[in-house]
């Protein structure tokens, strides 16, 4: 894609995250062209980039919507989520060196110091994840992550905003980073995988949240 076609897909995903779009919202091309400056050819351009990685579903006579996940598909996306954070994890306590350790151990710390009810919880945690991608050395899983997570944006930004999960969040951080550290990559895949994974009770928690 070309530059503007970037500036639409991350626009699309910023407000997905920030929950400005929700799952089944329509994508309104019009305003698209209107706040960016730019023409439909790469919105088309951008629209079909984030279908192809499901994070929207087009439609004959329907437009373009941000996709929807039902309980069961959202647990069957975050068991794919959780297994490839897991894996990387794993990876990166073998492979991590001195200075990806402290750049870990830094995203940690800020996720600590930041945990609250604010929006900027998301990015911090989105960087502490990409260290862990970064120091495990495998593109092919990060894909694989980076996929799921694009695809589950709006899911993850609702659990942060939860009550409790994001200093819940930001605990498991300092865990998985001490694991990692310690070179203990069971460890680390373990704690991951409980990190990333929950409970039917707080998928259909997720879901109710992004309803209107």
């Amino acid at each position: 894609m070309g530059a503007q076609a970037d500036q639409v897909r991350d626009d699309i995903l910023q407000r997905v995250q920030a929950r400005a779009l929700l799952p089944g919202d329509r994508i309104d091309e019009v305003d698209l062209r209107e706040r960016l400056m730019i023409s439909g050819t790469p919105i088309r351009e951008a629209l079909i980039a984030l279908e192809a990685v499901g994070v929207i579903e087009r439609r004959p006579r329907d437009g373009a919507r941000i996709a929807a996940l039902d309980a069961e598909a959202l647990m069957k996306m975050i068991e794919v989520l959780a297994e490839a954070e897991g894996a990387l994890a794993y990876r990166a306590a073998r492979r991590i060196g001195p200075i990806q350790a402290e750049q870990l151990s830094e995203a940690a710390r800020a996720c600590l110091a930041a945990s609250g009810p604010q929006p900027a919880y998301y990015d911090l945690n989105l960087a502490f994840h990409r260290c862990i991608m970064a120091a495990a050395g495998n593109e092919h899983l990060r894909a694989m992550a980076l996929g799921a997570g694009n695809r589950l944006i709006g899911y993850l930004a609702a659990r942060h905003a939860l009550p409790g999960e994001q200093i819940r969040s930001a605990r498991d951080h300092e865990a998985i980073t001490a694991a990692i550290l310690d070179a203990a990559g069971d460890r680390a895949r373990d704690l991951m995988i409980a990190h990333v994974t929950f409970s039917d009770t707080m998928a259909l928690d997720i879901i109710n949240a992004l309803r209107r």
